[in-house]
């Protein structure tokens, strides 16, 4: 193994070692199911091992990363046979206890971010859960970082404007 290869595995090993719970999360956040949004991250995080031992160069493991567990959720839910629960059942949807808080922050999102187009509710998502920059909001989407940054800021005031109509917080 070469030096560079080796230095590409230290910081895969880094990011997986400080950021493993929130690539979970940003899973999670897209699937919906905790067994399932682990397996999507493992698989990733394999798939991304494998290809920097054969020597592949990426130039930004952790962007490369998210790139990934974002393209894997999205396989997942084109092959996975959605079953459909209505948003006001979710919360009757059996659970481990370990995961009622995950499952109650997911359900509180949703709501709140199902009333936008999906381009803006994603990107809403990305920036305020996951905590993306527009840079890298624009590189995961494939578009440019005005148009992450637009997208965002008519997200928000529709979901403003929402809110003074109902006349209460989500």
């Amino acid at each position: 193994m070469n030096k560079e290869t080796e230095q590409l595995l230290k910081e895969m090993e880094r990011i997986v070692g400080e950021r493993q719970d929130w690539l979970f999360r940003f899973a999670y956040m897209r699937i919906g199911i905790r067994e399932d949004a682990e397996d999507v991250v493992q698989e990733v995080l394999l798939s991304v091992f494998r290809r920097l031992r054969e020597k592949t160069n990426l130039d930004n493991v952790e962007q490369y990363l998210i790139r990934a567990i974002n393209n894997a959720c999205i396989d997942y839910l084109r092959q996975k046979p959605l079953r459909v629960v209505p948003l006001e059942m979710a919360e009757q949807v059996p659970i481990d206890e370990s995961d009622r808080q995950i499952h109650k922050e997911f359900i509180r999102i949703n709501r709140l971010l199902h009333s936008l187009p999906l381009e803006q509710s994603e990107i809403v998502r990305l920036k305020c859960y996951d905590d993306l920059t527009f840079k890298q909001i624009a590189e995961l989407q494939d578009i440019p970082e005005a148009t992450a940054k637009s997208r965002y800021r008519y997200a928000i005031q529709h979901l403003q404007q929402m809110m003074k109509k109902k006349g209460d917080t989500i």
